[in-house]
C-alpha cells in the first residue's frame, strides 16, 4: 500500500535520556491526515527480544474537558450524539486545544460555546494520556466555579447538544449505573472529587 506525500519523522534510539533503555524507533511515516489528526506508522524494536513490529500512532492535539460547577453546587452537563458509539452520550462539556491556545483558555471557549455558560477562577485539576500505546496526546481537566448562563450557545455545524444540570450524586449515580461510561469525563469527574477533598 503506498501513500502520496507521505511524511517522515526522523529515527531515534530510546536511551538513558529519555529513560526508555532498550528500544529502537525507526523513521516514522504519516499514512493519513484528517481534521482530527493524523495517523503515523514506523517500526520499533526491542533489544531485550531482538524483535521488530510496526506500531501505529493516532497523533491528535490535546484536548479539554470542563468540570463547571454552578454557585448551588450543580455540575453543568451536556448530552450529544457520538459517531464512534452511536448513541447520545452524557458528558462534561470539551474539546480540542486550538494551536496557540492554553488549557485554560480552550476550557472556557468550550464551556461557553457549547453551554452558553461562563464562570469565575478557572484553574487545571488534572491531566492524562488517554491511551500512550496508540497516542502523545493529552486531555486537561479545567474546573470552573461560579458558573452561570451568560449567553446563547453557538454549536458547530456537526453540534446539536442538550445542556443540563445536576448534582455530583445525580452524577456518580449515572456513573454507578453505566450510564456514563466516557473514559475521559470519568477521568474528569475523578479529578474534581480529588481536588475537593484536598
Amino acid at each position: 500500500m503506498s501513500f502520496p506525500n507521505m511524511k517522515k519523522k526522523k529515527a531515534i534510539i530510546m536511551g538513558d535520556k529519555n529513560n526508555l533503555n532498550g528500544w529502537e524507533l525507526a523513521e516514522e511515516k504519516e499514512l493519513l491526515k484528517t481534521s482530527l489528526g493524523s495517523i503515523w506508522s514506523g517500526p520499533a524494536k526491542c533489544r531485550r527480544s531482538g524483535r521488530e513490529k510496526e506500531f501505529f500512532l493516532f497523533d491528535f492535539t490535546d484536548w479539554v474537558n470542563v468540570v463547571a460547577v454552578t454557585p448551588d453546587n450543580q455540575l453543568v452537563m451536556i448530552r450529544q450524539f457520538r459517531y464512534g458509539s452511536r448513541r447520545q452520550e452524557i458528558e462534561i462539556p470539551g474539546g480540542m486545544i486550538d494551536p496557540g491556545e492554553d488549557p485554560i483558555t480552550a476550557g472556557c471557549r468550550e464551556l461557553l460555546e457549547e453551554t452558553g455558560y461562563s464562570g469565575s477562577d478557572p484553574l487545571i485539576i488534572g491531566k492524562v494520556c488517554p491511551n500512550p500505546a496508540l497516542q502523545r496526546n493529552y486531555c486537561y481537566t479545567v474546573m470552573v466555579r461560579d458558573a452561570v448562563k451568560s449567553a446563547e450557545p453557538r454549536f458547530d455545524d456537526m453540534e446539536d447538544i442538550e445542556c443540563f444540570l445536576h448534582s455530583y450524586a445525580e452524577v456518580a449515580s449515572l456513573v454507578r449505573a453505566g450510564t456514563i461510561d466516557h473514559g475521559l469525563v470519568l477521568n474528569a469527574l475523578m479529578f474534581y472529587k480529588m481536588a475537593e477533598l484536598f
